[in-house]
């Protein structure tokens, strides 16, 4: 196996589709029904993170080829591009970094999950990346990830603000939920998704904020929705155990049954929508800010929030200015449209008009009390 045939065509059997990404069209190749099942779990509803299926057939921005392989081939693919071409090295994700070799017509990548040794490739010519991975539960999340990344990309170099939030939807208005990791973003974003009347549910832990002319336009990038069992009992769910989820039930010993555990349920967008029967709507825009704590040894609160506060609160959730997921652009995926992200300072001088709340909660059943606090605060 070397990479003149890997790159030579599609693969014998496979499944071919479109993707509309921003102004980008994707041509999407995989010969496992696995794999291409959750690339459509993930990006759903249609327009999630700017990903739309496309009718288009022509003249592809960029082909995708998703390829099942022995874990030996792989690794002799990556021994004789060791060999042959300049070594090098990439970031995978923040501060992970691993090999990449270069020549003249390719470059090679070494692809591994901090958590897993088991190794994959991706091979990027002009126009084309080439996955190469065992065929494992793992390796079907390689192409959602490239597809992804892309998608992510192309929304910074547009000119998104990347907050590290959670977000639902009510009276046809966006609410980001944003705070430092275990403040409870997706906690108070789902259950309000289900408590309050005609509301939804966007994303969890990365929002994308766009300026458009008069307002921010909001929009997920689609992360699993991450939530405990004390989450699930406020919301009155106890169906959850025949639940055929795709990552599993956290296991036996685990503290995913408390209200503020470590381990946690996984759910994509689709199975939000799915079991906890709570649209999911893909962009809106934006119409206010909730800022949460978790804490078990207070009481309940809420209320405004100062703008001092907010300016703390914001700036230290931003993965604009810090992104703990994405570091380098290592596929050298090319932008058409480029645009300055707003500034702090921009983004909160907007939302300075806009609904800026704040709330304690120190037990499950104070999440039941923020539905009615939240819907008099809004009230127009």
């Amino acid at each position: 196996m070397n990479v003149e045939q890997l790159v030579a065509g599609d693969p014998r059997d496979a499944t071919v589709r479109h993707l509309r990404v921003r102004d980008q069209l994707l041509r999407i190749v995989t010969t496992s029904p696995e794999a291409n099942d959750l690339v459509t779990e993930t990006f759903y509803p249609d327009g999630m993170l700017g990903v739309f299926e496309a009718t288009s057939r022509h003249d592809p921005d960029l082909t995708v080829v998703d390829l099942t392989c022995d874990a030996s081939d792989i690794q002799e693919l990556l021994r004789r591009e060791s060999l042959t071409a300049a070594r090098g090295e990439f970031e995978l994700t923040r501060g992970f970094r691993l090999p990449r070799f270069d020549s003249a017509t390719h470059t090679v990548f070494t692809l591994r999950d901090v958590n897993s040794d088991e190794v994959a490739a991706v091979v990027r010519t002009e126009g084309r990346v080439t996955i190469l991975r065992p065929a494992s539960g793992l390796g079907d999340r390689w192409l959602t990830r490239i597809v992804r990344d892309v998608a992510t990309r192309l929304a910074k170099a547009a000119g998104s603000l990347v907050l590290h939030s959670s977000a639902f939807v009510f009276d046809h208005g966006a609410y980001l939920v944003i705070g430092d990791s275990g403040a409870g973003k997706s906690t108070t974003a789902i259950a309000l998704a289900r408590r309050l009347p005609s509301a939804g549910w966007m994303g969890n832990d990365r929002i994308h904020a766009e300026w458009q002319g008069h307002h921010y336009r909001v929009t997920a990038c689609p992360l699993p929705l991450a939530v405990n069992k004390g989450s699930l009992d406020v919301m009155g769910v106890t169906d959850f155990g025949s639940w055929p989820v795709r990552a599993g039930l956290p296991g036996s010993g685990s503290d995913w049954d408390q209200f503020q555990g470590e381990d946690k349920l996984k759910l994509s967008s689709r199975e939000v929508n799915r079991f906890l029967q709570v649209p999911v709507i893909p962009n809106m825009r934006l119409a206010g800010v909730l800022l949460p704590r978790v804490d078990l040894a207070s009481g309940y609160s809420f209320g405004l929030t100062t703008p001092a506060y907010t300016a703390e609160v914001i700036t230290r959730n931003c993965f604009s200015l810090d992104d703990n997921l994405y570091g380098e652009d290592w596929l050298g995926v090319p932008a058409r449209r480029t645009a300055a992200a707003p500034s702090i300072d921009a983004f909160l001088e907007h939302i300075a008009d806009l609904p800026v709340l704040r709330c304690s909660m120190g037990s499950a059943g104070d999440v039941a009390k923020l539905a009615g606090d939240f819907q008099e605060a809004v009230k127009t």
